[in-house]
């Protein structure tokens, strides 16, 4: 296997899929070119080379079990950097270099490796599989989205999201709630600031008052904290102009217990709060990404299986909770189904220079999803 592992791996790292643009038409036909040609399929085009693909495998009932991994990769600003070149696949000491390596062609390699047991084995699995390729996971997610609101999830009774995980399970991820602040004031000249609105100022006054009506403090026992981190501020055109314009980004990562509806209905009572203490002042609030974390019981009849199969292939068992967000978070409140986040790969490789992922880690994650699926 550990040849074909290296084979399917290499081939979708020669294609890149950096969002942006995507271009995960391109990955899709290779996907399919390792499949016969009778296989049950359909794709989503999404436009501009862009789009996601399901493969479905019909078993002895119709229950379904989902398998669901993305397409596209994060950008390569320091390629240059790079010991290999980060679309070769260059393998050195049992791992593949290359972006997306690890987040997540790694796991999709597992997935495809895992469909083809079946097919090439004419093997008729116990349930239906469904194998979900996503476009866009990196950003809006519209892969996902799409497949949810066209009703082609629906039908799926547990799901495996095969992020890396470092084989562990992964039971929880936290959210991601972005907000975008635009304030705008009332310039004057540097010297007189009491005829001008400091938008600036402002903008920061509204950011530590969000801040504060969170529980920054509380630990969920694998996730740890809630943050809250400005990653972006704009605003000002000259040292002697009180500034009428400031822009700011925040990204909140919220642990399970959070809402982020209430986070939202804070955000705008203290926006009408402040235009109200300083006439003539408005504030805007755009929601740029809203991803609820996520959460499933270590008891949950689910993971017990994902446990046992485990046991059953020796494997050392341990839990895990994801800091970033995965394609479960547009899924799962949706459609409340059992889920696992559960993939090859280290999760400190994802977005970084020089990525890479264990081709063993690779072939052991199949053989846990085929395991899984023929005794369960």
């Amino acid at each position: 296997m550990k040849e074909r592992t290296e084979n399917i791996l290499k081939k979708l790292v020669n294609i890149n899929t950096t969002n942006p643009p995507g271009n995960e038409m391109d990955v899709i036909n290779t996907i399919l070119g390792f499949f016969p040609e009778d296989i049950a399929y359909e794709i989503v085009d999404h436009g501009d080379n862009r789009g996601s693909l399901i493969i479905e495998i019909k078993g002895e009932d119709e229950e379904k079990i989902g398998f669901i991994g993305h397409l596209d990769t994060v950008p390569v600003p320091d390629e240059s950097n790079w010991d290999y070149p980060p679309f070769d696949g260059v393998i050195k000491d049992g791992y593949m270099y290359g972006r997306g390596t690890a987040d997540m062609k790694g796991g999709v390699t597992a997935m495809i490796l895992t469909a083809l047991y079946f097919v090439e084995n004419n093997i008729t699995p116990p349930h239906t599989l469904k194998f979900v390729f996503t476009a866009d996971e990196e950003s809006g997610g519209i892969g996902i989205q799409t497949l949810r609101d066209k009703g082609l999830l629906k039908d799926i009774s547990k799901v495996f999201i095969p992020e890396p995980t470092d084989e562990q399970i992964g039971i929880c991820e936290k959210g991601a709630f972005w907000l975008n602040i635009n304030v705008k004031g009332r310039a004057s000249h540097g010297s007189r600031p009491d005829l001008g609105i400091n938008a600036i100022e402002k903008l920061y006054e509204y950011i530590c008052r969000l801040k504060a009506t969170m529980d920054l403090e509380k630990e969920h026992y694998l996730l740890k904290k809630s943050s809250f981190a400005i990653t972006l501020i704009s605003g000002g055109v000259k040292t002697n102009i009180i500034p009428e314009d400031a822009k700011a980004s925040v990204d909140i990562r919220t642990i399970p217990g959070i809402d982020h509806d209430e986070i939202l209905k804070n955000a705008y009572e203290i926006s009408k709060i402040i235009e109200e203490e300083n006439p003539g002042i408005s504030i805007e609030i755009l929601v740029e990404n809203n991803r609820p974390p996520l959460t499933i019981d270590e008891g949950n009849g689910f993971i017990k299986e994902i446990i046992e199969t485990y046991e059953r292939l020796s494997y050392p068992v341990k839990f895990k909770g994801l800091n970033f967000y995965t394609d479960a978070s547009q899924l799962i409140p949706f459609h409340n189904i059992p889920f696992v986040i559960l993939g090859p790969g280290e999760e400190n490789m994802c977005h970084q220079k020089n990525e890479r992922t264990s081709i063993e880690s690779i072939t052991r994650m199949a053989k846990l999803y085929i395991s899984y699926i023929i005794n369960y």
